[in-house]
């Protein structure tokens, strides 16, 4: 009996110790003194969190301006190959042979912008299509 008491005394003392270690390592807990000052005027917005500036310079960062030259860059638009539709194809293992090409050929015509079906059944086959990629890859993809 008094083994059992002693024991349970050291895992409250345990989980009291870890609870306190977690509590002063927080994201967002004070780890030294801090300088506080007049807040801004109004705080900034930050997804659910009010962004008060504490201490040091309350002037906001100033915008860069972005090179003309750079304004005339088109982006990147990478185009599957051959092998990244045999890829799907073969990653459609649940399919006939008829419903894989019925599959590949309408997924390249939503990629091209061509295909007729309506928007709700374009996500399905989407969702599809990542599907069949997460399961052929386990979920790790290839490397870059």
């Amino acid at each position: 009996m008094k083994r059992r008491s002693l024991t349970w005394l050291f895992l409250s003392l345990l989980a009291a110790l870890l609870a306190a270690l977690l509590l002063l390592h927080a994201p967002g807990a004070v780890q030294g003194p801090l300088e506080v000052s007049a807040p801004a005027k109004e705080p900034g917005r930050a997804g659910n969190l009010t962004v008060i500036l504490v201490a040091g310079d309350s002037r906001l960062p100033q915008a860069v301006p972005i090179p003309s030259s750079w304004r005339d860059i088109e982006p990147e638009r990478c185009e599957p190959t051959e092998e990244d539709w045999a890829f799907v194809r073969d990653a459609a293992t649940d399919l006939s042979e008829e419903e894989k090409t019925r599959f590949v050929t309408e997924i390249r015509k939503i990629f091209a912008g061509e295909s007729a079906l309506p928007r709700e059944e374009q996500d399905v086959l989407k969702r599809r299509l990542g599907y069949y990629l997460v399961e052929a890859t386990g979920g790790a993809g290839t490397p870059p």
